[in-house]
């Protein structure tokens, strides 16, 4: 800002104002963080003496704000985030988990928090933001709907992750010493209830629904039967396919996002592996490859060949969404509308365990990276096992007291 000079009956005075970064007021909105400071200069001075060291004063004050910018703890979040998004998240994560912390963090975050410089955050002040995150606002008004609803618990658990994602790489880059999400308190308004395993019955209703050949029902029995994320399955290609040795080596992932094409590894280190192929699933895969070879004499030219095992009708890659949309069509009106494309897999490791498969070879066949994962998301099932078991003695022991 331009150096304003002034007279008073003492003579001349030059008022100096800097921008100083920004700051939220009151209100929460982002305004300018000035800072001001007047020289008077000696009566015998000459004004261009005068106005030579105000404008010195000027860029002194600057400096100093450049000097705290280049401070790790004075970086306001959004630069932080920006920084993030553009060095670390490229080189560290998957695509879709990229897009899902842009959306947390542009549409949640950053509109509250961006402003705030990542020293001024205390462990308070996240336990406040996840407390205000958690009602659900009117989109115009943006005030809390009447009577109060809440997001939920997950979706909150999501943000908090997100923000101490942001913090901790923030600390590994040393603008500042510690994490202030870790001991911040989460709200627990609206917890998302647990949903119960297939039956055997409602597996083979998906099953005898979806007997009729088309490439999306192929897919959802391909679910059920491998348990492999979809991500997976619609990555597949027919070199990860041995039909001699009977077995599907799992290496890659693809997600859609935006219309864009993204192919890379799987979800973990584990997510490498290889599973065998049943007599099942060796029929249902020839009646795939069949179909595929048909489409392609058909089509010729028109047929895009990216080798994929589960291709759309011009061997393009299936959207994810396309098989939600199928599998919709199947439940709707069943006692099990509940499950998603993702709950197919959960079947799968449901029959395993129940089938009295151990939790070790379990975990490796769903391509967790720890067996603890495997443990702690069917908690339910082992539970229902052990008492099985348990029920199962008794039994035993009433036979040989009844003889």
């Amino acid at each position: 800002m331009p150096i304003r000079e002034r007279k008073n009956k003492s003579g001349i005075v030059f008022d100096i104002t800097v921008n100083d970064g920004y700051k939220l007021d009151v209100h929460g909105n982002k305004v300018q963080n000035r800072k001001y400071k007047t020289f008077k200069p000696p009566k015998d001075m000459s004004i261009r003496k005068a106005r030579s060291i105000a404008r010195e004063m000027e860029l002194e004050m600057l400096r100093q704000f450049e000097r705290k910018e280049n401070l790790g703890s004075e970086k306001q979040l959004i630069d932080v985030w920006h920084w993030y998004k553009n060095f670390y998240a490229p080189n560290r994560l998957r695509e879709s988990t990229i897009d899902l912390i842009t959306q947390i963090m542009e549409n949640k975050v950053i509109p509250d928090l961006g402003f705030i410089k990542i020293g001024d955050f205390t462990t308070a002040r996240i336990t406040q933001f996840l407390n205000e995150v958690a009602v659900i606002k009117d989109k115009k008004t943006g005030r809390p709907l009447r009577p109060k609803q809440y997001y939920k618990d997950s979706y909150v658990r999501a943000i908090h992750s997100t923000l101490s994602r942001i913090f901790q790489v923030a600390i590994s880059q040393g603008w500042i010493k510690e994490n202030p999400c870790e001991n911040a308190i989460r709200p627990k308004k609206n917890k998302t209830e647990k949903k119960p395993p297939l039956e055997l019955h409602q597996i083979k209703d998906i099953i005898k629904k979806t007997t009729e050949f088309t490439v999306l029902n192929a897919v959802l029995q391909f679910q059920i039967y491998t348990g492999m994320r979809i991500g997976e399955t619609l990555a597949l290609t027919w070199d990860d396919v041995d039909f001699k040795k009977r077995t599907i080596k799992v290496n890659k992932t693809v997600n859609i996002i935006s219309g864009n094409i993204y192919v890379g590894p799987p979800k973990t280190d584990n997510g490498f592996r290889t599973l065998y192929i049943s007599d099942t699933l060796m029929n249902l895969l020839k009646l795939v490859k069949e179909d595929q070879d048909e489409k392609k004499k058909a089509l010729c030219n028109v047929y895009e060949d990216h080798n994929l095992v589960f291709a759309g009708n011009t061997g393009n890659y299936i959207n994810r969404h396309t098989v939600s949309s199928r599998l919709a069509s199947i439940k709707k009106g069943t006692d099990y509308e509940y499950i998603t494309v993702h709950f197919l897999r959960h079947t799968n490791a449901t029959l395993l365990l129940m089938n009295d498969v151990d939790l070790k070879t379990v975990s490796a066949h769903l391509g967790h990276s720890d067996i603890n994962i495997t443990a702690d998301t069917y908690t339910d099932v082992l539970h229902a096992r052990q008492k099985f078991v348990a029920d199962l003695v008794d039994l035993n022991l009433e036979d040989e007291n009844d003889e």
